[in-house]
C-alpha cells in the first residue's frame, strides 16, 4: 500500500465517484468503487447489514467496495460483474447475508471462486428492458412512444417476448420516400414534395410489422465485450437486443449502455 493513500483520501474518491450515480444494483447489492492513481494492486473488500441502508432510493444491506488502480479501469468493471453473477443466485445471497463472521464471509467467496479473468459479457451492463411495441401495434403509438421518450429505436416483440424487428427513427423517415431519392444528390429541383405525405396517409391503418426492419441484432447473454463494440461502432446497430437461451429478450444495450458501464464506469 502506498502511504500516501490515507482513508481521507479514499473516502473522498468513493463519495465522489457515488454522486455521479448510485452503485446500487438491486437485491440489496451495491458497489461501491473508485480508481486511485496511489494504488498499485487491485483491493476488495465486503461487508454486511443487520439492517439496509438506502442507496439513494435503494435499500442495501450487502456492500462490495473496490478499488482499482487508475491504470487498470477494467478490473473493477471485471469484479463487480463476477461478484453480482454470484450474489444474485438465491442461495449464495442468504448465505453471505446469514454468514457470522468474517471468516465465514470469506470461506463463502472462498468456495464460490470468482474469478476476474473472465471477459465482460452481454448479461453485466445490459439493462432490462423497457419500451417496445406489439407487432399489431399501429405505427402512430410507435412513433409517439419513441418521440416523448427520446428513443432512436424499439423492437418489435410478439407475444413470447421474441424481437422480430426493430423500428427506427430513421426507418419513419424513409418510410414513404420513393426509391429514386436514396439516388439523388440533391432535391433542389423538387419544390412540393411531401416526404411525410405517405406517413399521415396511413398511420391510422399501417401495422408495426409493416414499417420494422426485420433484421434487428439479437446477441446472447455471453456476448463479449468486444463483440458488443464492433456491433455498435463498426456495424452501427443502434441498439442490440440481448437474448435468453429460448430467445426471450432480457436486454438492451446501446452506446450509452458502454459509456455509462464501461468507459465511465
Amino acid at each position: 500500500m502506498n502511504p500516501e493513500l490515507t482513508h481521507e483520501h479514499i473516502l473522498q474518491a468513493l463519495i465522489d465517484r457515488e454522486a455521479q450515480r448510485t452503485t446500487a444494483v438491486g437485491q440489496e447489492i451495491a458497489f461501491p468503487h473508485a480508481r486511485l492513481e496511489s494504488l498499485t494492486q487491485a483491493l476488495f473488500a465486503v461487508a454486511t447489514l443487520e439492517e439496509p441502508v438506502l442507496f439513494e432510493e435503494f435499500p442495501v444491506r450487502i456492500v462490495c467496495l473496490i478499488l482499482v488502480p487508475a491504470s487498470e479501469p477494467t478490473i473493477s468493471l471485471k469484479m463487480m460483474a463476477q461478484m453480482s453473477r454470484m450474489l444474485t443466485v438465491p442461495e449464495v445471497h442468504a448465505q453471505v447475508l446469514s454468514a457470522q463472521s468474517p471468516e465465514a464471509l470469506r470461506e463463502i467467496f472462498k468456495r464460490n471462486n470468482p474469478r476476474i479473468d473472465k471477459p465482460v459479457v452481454a448479461r453485466d451492463i445490459m439493462r432490462p428492458p423497457r419500451f417496445s411495441v406489439q407487432e399489431t401495434d399501429l405505427v402512430s403509438k410507435c412513433s409517439h412512444l419513441m418521440s416523448v421518450n427520446d428513443l432512436q429505436a424499439v423492437p418489435v416483440v410478439n407475444n413470447r417476448q421474441e424481437v422480430i424487428g426493430e423500428i427506427t427513427v430513421e426507418r419513419l423517415f424513409r418510410y414513404g420516400l420513393p426509391d429514386f431519392f436514396a439516388k439523388l444528390k440533391s432535391v433542389s429541383f423538387i419544390a412540393e414534395f411531401d416526404p411525410f405525405e405517405k406517413y399521415f396517409e396511413d398511420e391510422r391503418n399501417t401495422p408495426a410489422c409493416d414499417v420494422m426492419e426485420p433484421n434487428a441484432r439479437t446477441v446472447p447473454m455471453d456476448h463479449t465485450i468486444m463483440e458488443i463494440v464492433f456491433d455498435l461502432a463498426i456495424r452501427s446497430n443502434t441498439k442490440l437486443y440481448v437474448t435468453d437461451g429460448e430467445k426471450r429478450w432480457v436486454g438492451t444495450i446501446d452506446k450509452g449502455t458502454v459509456l455509462d458501464n464501461v468507459i465511465n464506469y
